[in-house]
């Protein structure tokens, strides 16, 4: 049930009607992605790019279609290759260090529901650099702690 549910997911995350077979690396990482949040629709309905963090892992936990779409990949597990738990693999090196720098200052103060805007240039699966705004949102939730909700829109 473990492997089914996995491929489960993976399904959502690609789009409705279609199909998976379950693979080792869906469920070697053990990345989650629902969250009990009342995040379903965004997994195939949201034209919003969304990545949901985890700080105290800085895991990736939850990416929708739309942020696949945009960095490039097919399946939920590329992406989380892709990302290896470092949200600087996704910006372009020119914009690494202040990225880091805005983003370490934003969760360190960070409150419950704070935000953060900024843009800057990212580095897709496929090589492409492109630049985009970034809006982040702080929560804390009862099950998995400390995340940031960092969306991404085409500046």
């Amino acid at each position: 049930m473990k492997f089914a549910d996995a491929a489960l997911y993976e399904v959502k995350i690609a789009g409705k009607n279609n199909f998976a077979s379950y693979k080792s690396s869906l469920t070697e990482k053990k990345h989650h992605n629902q969250l009990g949040l009342g995040l379903k629709a965004l997994a195939a309905g949201d034209p919003t790019p969304l990545l949901v963090m985890q700080m105290d892992t800085k895991e990736a936990i939850y990416v929708n279609k739309s942020l696949l779409e945009l960095f490039g990949c097919e399946l939920s597990s590329e992406f989380y290759d892709y990302y290896g738990q470092s949200l600087l693999n996704l910006i372009s090196p020119g914009d690494q260090a202040r990225v880091k720098e805005e983003f370490t200052d934003f969760v360190e103060s960070a409150v419950d529901e704070e935000r953060f805007r900024g843009d800057c240039q990212i580095l897709t699966a496929d090589a492409r650099t492109l630049r985009v705004f970034c809006d982040m949102k702080y929560s804390v939730n009862q099950r998995y702690g400390a995340l940031v909700y960092i969306s991404f829109v085409l500046n």
